[in-house]
């Protein structure tokens, strides 16, 4: 049977093998007798057989079966032999798989195989007959069970080898696309297969008895560390957003499933505060509050992703599928507005289960269970024990009810051409149920920033959580004007200073922000933001009276009011930017005397540089000349006297290396955000003001004071040097007459280090320079300005260049980029090259290698014209590959 594989497609996959990424295979027509011979495809699948205990074969034999399901091309063109091919290949792997267990190893495999066939077949396998379908259906929906449990076994050991995890997904990825393909079988055959999916997923991360989910060693209910936050979140959306896509085909079956296991475990949880309260726990029931914390974590997970869609830089939406389903429940009777509503407003742990759930709407239900979790934990403060609470848990819930609220709550109902009665009436603008739902959240809000202080992830979840209920005109309009809210504020007034943890306060501050921008009335606006900025004016000016800066209080509270302004920056909007930045300007003029104040404190010189670096993200695109030149003012003295302050401290001690880093990098955000002004302006009113100052003026002053800074040990951070030499083109692209104008010692210090990143860096930071000297050579050319002292600076680039090019001191990636600027150069300087290759030739030992160079640069610039135009270039360009490989091979054969 061996003549069946001829050598060429024994060549073909042995060339997939070593590739990466594997190509499909795409075979021509002349391939159809070898390809369509009955007997290929039962010989693949034996052999496979046959190895499969031989690991060194199994995986080659599993691969060709991999690319033999990804056939394509002219060879597929004919209809019966293709779905003869199809049809064969399907049983033979549907024998396969239904006859072994699949092993670790081969899960890999297996499932890229079934995606491979729905990615090229899935239009041809709903043209096969409905039982082959059916059985396909089904296994697929086996195997992608099969593969949940080994991935949810490997996460519990902890496996680097996370074989079965990548086929779940592979398998996820698969049936999405499948079951929208497979539309000649009946609904009742999907709908079971989903059923199956989701309800061993759910399985999969719940703890005995209703699941299979081993307890983690190290699940223990503790401080979630900021560097793993998010971990479950993050590293298994891709999972979960298609478990919630799955989930919402049989929404019947999965919100009841979800929202029996919230309830359940709430009432065991309030059970167990119950006991907690008289006596304390034992061994065995602290692993149960673990388990049952995990349970609870897990299913707020998975709820979210069903009855919420991801909504990253689009409008949040309430799925349509949604929709429908709690239509049709309330048109059934199944559910009814008077107890979906009663179940919102009695949502608070301190009620009792209510005895009406089972005629509340489903996904009023699920949020009904949320809110009620959500609330025991301020039940559990007021019993002394919220010290047992999860922090991962109360995190969880915040970035439920995030999610929750942009979808659902106050909903804009012109985006929908239907919408759900009971959501509408539960959760709308005219719902008195709405303003119980939104002082519900403002409460949780208030409670977590007061209780939850030593838990920085939960309380970032929770000020956006606050954000984002206020982002929106109109919902902020709605929200704005509650007691709840004015109850937010006074709390944020009284915070004793210095208790919440780095990026709260600023998060806080935004949403606050943000929320005025609703108020259209100019004194309900004034009035507002008059009750935020002044107790912040109160404070500032009693920090500036201080004599002690050196007081831990003092410390603490200009922390505390550096994070207010940074958010008060963040929620400048276009409408309220002329309010905030008036009570800004005053504060970023004192702000410079008060970073050479607190030099010797990076914390606070890193958010004083970070108050002006968000002032120029989100005020200055915004601000008339006049306030935008006292950005400018009052940002280039704080560059000036950080740099001041550190050019002496390097003088006369060692530099903390990565201190300095973090600053001179927000140095150059601030540098960066201030340029953008010169690309996007929205200034609504400017009043006709005369622009005497540019954005770029200040940013290339700024640069003069750090470039100093930027010694070669701190650019070998790769973030800070990038940052540094994406500047240095973004104001080359903008305005080169800036750069060809600047004094002489600026000049230098930024060709300079231009030079450093040539011939220091990796190619990133290569290409950068590369970009920049082409950059000015060509506005040299463009304007014949060869005899300015930046012309001849430049100059010598042509010979660093050439020289790196030669002796490939640059990698040969950058061969492309760097002969475009050589030509460019060459343009500007045509007798320094005719110069240097006359010296490049004269340098050669002997005359026959003389005469080849000699050659070799007559045929580079022959026929190419000397202009900069983009054709010249791309000639040169070709020649330039010629020519190196010409030269490499004999000067560098010495």
């Amino acid at each position: 049977m061996l003549y069946l594989l001829p050598k060429r497609l024994i060549g073909i996959f042995e060339s997939v093998f070593e590739s990466d990424l594997s190509p499909a295979l795409r075979l021509n027509t002349t391939w159809a007798e070898i390809m369509f011979n009955p007997d290929l495809l039962p010989l693949m699948f034996q052999i496979f057989w046959k190895v499969r205990d031989i690991d060194e074969l199994a995986h080659h034999s599993l691969n060709c079966l991999v690319q033999l399901a990804t056939l394509n091309g002219s060879v597929m063109n004919m209809e019966d032999a293709k779905m003869k091919y199809l049809h064969t290949y399907l049983v033979n792997f549907l024998n396969l798989v239904s006859s072994v267990t699949i092993r670790k190893k081969e899960s890999l495999g297996v499932s890229n195989i079934v995606r491979k066939l729905v990615t090229f077949h899935a239009s041809d396998i709903n043209k096969l007959p409905n039982p082959i379908q059916e059985t396909l259906l089904d296994e697929f929906a086996r195997l992608t069970c099969h593969f949940c449990e080994g991935a949810a076994h490997e996460d519990a050991n902890f496996d680097d080898n996370r074989f079965f995890t990548d086929a779940f997904e592979n398998m996820l990825e698969a049936w999405t696309e499948m079951t929208g393909e497979l539309t000649s079988l009946p609904k009742e055959l999907h709908h079971s297969c989903a059923t199956r999916i989701f309800d061993k997923y759910v399985q999969c991360h719940l703890a005995a008895p209703d699941g299979n989910r081993k307890n983690c060693e190290n699940n223990d209910g503790g401080p979630i560390e900021e560097d793993m936050e998010d971990s479950d979140r993050t590293k298994y959306r891709d999972q979960l957003q298609t478990i919630g896509s799955i989930s919402r085909t049989i929404l019947s079956h999965s919100l009841p499933v979800l929202y029996m296991i919230l309830e359940s475990r709430t009432e065991t949880l309030i059970n167990m505060l119950s006991v907690m309260q008289h006596r304390a726990m034992n061994i065995n029931e602290a692993a149960q509050l673990d388990n049952l914390f995990e349970d609870i974590h897990w299913t707020v997970l998975i709820a979210r992703h069903v009855i919420c869609m991801d909504s990253d830089g689009e409008t949040a939406l309430i799925p349509s599928e949604i929709t429908t389903h709690s239509m049709e429940m309330a048109k059934k009777g199944v559910s009814n507005i008077e107890a979906s509503i009663k179940c919102l407003a009695n949502a608070d742990a301190k009620y009792s289960k209510l005895d009406i759930l089972e005629q509340c709407d489903h996904i009023i239900r699920i949020s009904y269970s949320v809110m009620r979790l959500a609330s025991i934990e301020e039940l559990a403060i007021s019993m002394k024990l919220g010290q047992f609470m999860s922090p991962e848990v109360g995190s969880t819930l915040m970035w439920f009810l995030k999610h929750w609220c942009l979808s659902y709550l106050l909903p804009n109902e012109s985006y929908y051409s239907e919408m759900s009665p009971v959501l509408l009436a539960c959760l709308g603008r005219d719902s008195e149920c709405s303003k119980i739902v939104v002082t519900f959240i403002l409460n949780k809000i208030a409670v977590n920033l007061y209780s939850f202080q030593s838990e920085p992830v939960l309380l970032r979840d929770t000020v956006e959580l606050f954000s984002d209920m206020v982002c929106t005109k109109q919902k902020a309009l709605y929200i704005i004007k509650t007691e709840s809210m004015a109850k937010l504020l006074n709390l944020t007034e009284q915070m004793q200073i210095g208790v919440l943890p780095p990026n709260i306060l600023r998060g806080v501050y935004k949403g606050l922000a943000l929320a005025g921008v609703c108020l259209n009335d100019p004194t309900e606006n004034n009035t507002y933001y008059d009750r935020i900025l002044s107790p912040l004016k109160v404070k500032f000016k009693t920090l500036m009276s201080q004599k002690n800066f050196n007081d831990e209080q003092v410390q603490k509270l200009a922390i505390d009011l550096m994070e207010c302004f940074i958010g008060i920056a963040k929620g400048s909007q276009m409408s309220s930017v002329d309010t905030l930045f008036g009570f800004m300007a005053p504060v970023l003029a004192e702000l410079p005397a008060f970073l050479t104040i607190y030099k010797d404190f990076q914390v606070i010189v890193q958010l004083i540089l970070e108050v002006f670096g968000q002032c120029a993200k989100y005020m200055l695109c915004y601000l008339r000349p006049s306030d935008s030149n006292k950005l400018y003012e009052s940002s280039l003295a704080t560059v000036q006297a950080y740099a001041k302050c550190n050019i002496n401290r390097l003088s006369t001690e060692s530099f903390a290396e990565e201190s300095s880093c973090q600053d001179l990098s927000l140095v150059l955000d601030l540098l960066t955000f201030i340029l953008s002004k010169d690309c996007i302006d929205l200034c609504a009113n400017s009043n006709n003001e005369e622009i005497t100052v540019t954005a770029s003026d200040i940013s290339l002053f700024g640069l003069k004071f750090i470039m100093p800074l930027m010694t070669l040990e701190l650019l070998k951070f790769p973030n800070l040097c990038t940052q540094f030499y994406r500047l240095l083109v973004l104001v080359n692209d903008i305005y080169p007459e800036k750069i060809v104008s600047l004094p002489e010692d600026m000049m230098c210090q930024l060709l300079r280090s231009i030079e450093v990143g040539l011939t220091n860096f990796g190619t990133d930071t290569v290409q950068t320079c590369l970009d920049f000297i082409q950059g000015m050579a060509s506005y040299l050319f463009r304007h014949q300005t060869f005899d300015t002292p930046f012309a001849l600076a430049l100059k010598p680039f042509l010979k660093l260049l050439m020289d790196l090019v030669l002796s490939y001191q640059i990698s040969m990636d950058m061969f492309s980029s760097a002969s475009t600027t050589i030509y460019t150069l060459i343009c500007c300087y045509q007798e320094e090259y005719q110069m240097l290759v006359q010296t490049l030739i004269q340098s050669q030992p002997d005359s026959l290698t003389a005469e080849r160079l000699a050659t070799a640069f007559t045929n580079l610039t022959l026929n190419v014209p000397l202009n900069c135009e983009r054709r010249p270039k791309l000639k040169f360009r070709d020649s330039f590959d010629k020519f190196i490989a010409n030269v490499h091979a004999f000067l560098l054969i010495k």
